[in-house]
């Protein structure tokens, strides 16, 4: 089957997807890959999910190939830079391999809806929001693009 592509994500890679939503964002890879057999999604979102402690590593570290990244499409500005990502993927072992503009007119059928229970269909506004891709190893130098 031929590779394709939309943005960061290749029809050959193996992605799991948490935190969906309505699952638009899958939806919109499966219809560009032509087949969502390489994709797993979930709903599940919360704060929470993201934290790490010392010994309760990132479920997703163990999933991770070599070679393979985490990304966490997330904005930049008051007050969602308090998740801290970057402080957050350090201590599930993870370095900060690049930060990237997210635009969601790069992903045709998405819909950015709010997660949990209150307003969880209404949409909110993406102002600073970046795809953070974090990858195991070696810290390396950041781009930011």
């Amino acid at each position: 089957m031929e590779e394709k592509w939309i943005k960061h994500y290749s029809s050959r890679q193996k992605i799991l997807l948490v935190g969906e939503g309505d699952f638009s964002f899958s939806a919109c890879l499966a219809t560009a890959f032509g087949s969502a057999t390489n994709m797993v999604a979930t709903s599940l979102d919360s704060k929470g999910h993201f934290r790490v402690s010392e010994g309760n590593k990132f479920v997703i570290l163990e999933m991770l190939n070599e070679g393979g990244e985490v990304h966490v499409a997330h904005r930049d500005d008051h007050p969602y830079k308090k998740w801290k990502l970057e402080e957050v993927g350090s201590e599930a072992g993870l370095c900060l391999k690049e930060k990237v503009v997210f635009s969601k007119s790069d992903y045709p059928g998405y819909n950015n809806v709010r997660g949990g229970l209150i307003r969880s269909s209404q949409t909110f506004p993406l102002k600073e929001s970046f795809t953070f891709k974090f990858c195991l190893g070696h810290k390396i130098q950041i781009s930011i693009s």
